[in-house]
């Protein structure tokens, strides 16, 4: 079971009272007890947490509500880790140290950094199930609030790419994010110059760096996703929207050869062209009932050349063509619970 640290809930109730909504019924409603949120370092079911964020947008009519619960959390909110990230000399190495790290925060997002030339992508990879409005929104505000924390408000992205449609209320989008958007693109994450990563960190102390990190090797961090299939997973939707999810490219990925992983599958009983499959499947799921994009870019989401190939393909799993799918679904949700 995915897992998520309850601080991911911090300031609900009082997020849900200011749109109209009982949050402690809907916190019962999804399994979640007020006392597991008593510790904002207890871990709680992931897919439970989406499932609140989505009901209350829903109920309230508040597409921002995912943007409205990021704006509660702070820098010092990460947890353990922060006492480490304060440390260190600048943004990019707190990225980097996080990346190393990110079991400590939750057990469904991917962190990654590319740089090239052109500047610098800092990434947020969902794990295949969770591209929900919602938790995007949520994910990509915290990631920008505690980027800011972290640099002690010297960093700004140049560009957001949340991979989910525009919402109406754009406001809260630009209060919490004030940069440039681009929605419904294939990576989800920040865009910015290399410069803007490095700007030097004024509480840095590799000392203080030191210690931190030997207290970091105390904290114990509940058993999260370690089986090879599911980081391959999460790899494998990273590389489909460019067409390079091949067992050679997530090889490579994952620092490993072709063959020693096949290898470590089998000994986990899975096969790559499996995992492929399970998380197209999944993506397909999710963008289709969770999004408004159309089914061209749905197909191009997962890696097809053309949008025909991607229907022949979905009618043949799901038994219906993405459209007739789409709209079954919407109608079944329209007639609730």
């Amino acid at each position: 079971m995915r897992q998520i640290r309850a601080v991911s809930l911090l300031g609900y109730e009082d997020v849900a009272a200011s749109v109209g909504l009982d949050g402690a019924i809907l916190l019962r409603r999804v399994g979640i007890s007020k006392e597991a949120l008593g510790d904002p370092e207890n871990r709680i079911p992931a897919i439970a947490v989406a499932e609140l964020l989505e009901i209350s947008a829903t109920l309230s009519g508040r597409e921002d509500f995912g943007l409205l619960t990021a704006r509660r959390r702070q820098f010092a909110h990460l947890g353990p880790v922060s006492m480490l990230l304060a440390h260190l000399p600048n943004l990019r190495e707190m990225v980097k140290v996080s990346i190393d790290y990110q079991r400590h925060f939750n057990d469904i997002v991917d962190l990654s950094l590319e740089e090239d030339g052109d500047g610098c992508l800092i990434k947020l990879a969902l794990d295949p199930g969770f591209g929900r409005d919602q938790v995007v929104d949520q994910t990509i505000g915290v990631a920008h609030r505690v980027l800011i924390g972290a640099s002690g408000g010297g960093w700004r992205p140049e560009c957001v790419h949340p991979t989910r449609r525009p919402p109406s209320r754009c406001a809260t989008l630009a209060a919490v994010l004030r940069c440039t958007d681009r929605f419904r693109g294939e990576l989800q994450g920040f865009s910015c110059t290399h410069e803007a990563l490095l700007v030097a960190n004024p509480r840095a102390d590799a000392t203080m760096a030191l210690h931190a990190r030997r207290l970091l090797g105390l904290v114990p961090v509940d058993a999260g996703p370690t089986l090879l299939s599911q980081r391959m997973r999460r790899c494998i939707a990273t590389l489909l929207p460019s067409g390079r999810a091949t067992l050679e490219q997530v090889a490579a990925q994952m620092a490993m050869s072709p063959r020693s992983l096949q290898r470590q599958l089998a000994a986990e009983r899975s096969r790559f062209g499996d995992l492929l499959a399970d998380v197209r499947k999944e993506l397909a799921a999710g963008y289709l009932k969770d999004s408004a994009h159309p089914v061209t870019s749905v197909a191009g989401l997962l890696g097809y050349a053309s949008p025909s190939a991607f229907t022949r393909w979905f009618t043949g799993v799901f038994g219906a063509s993405p459209q007739a799918w789409r709209e079954a679904e919407c109608q079944r949700a329209k007639a609730g619970p």
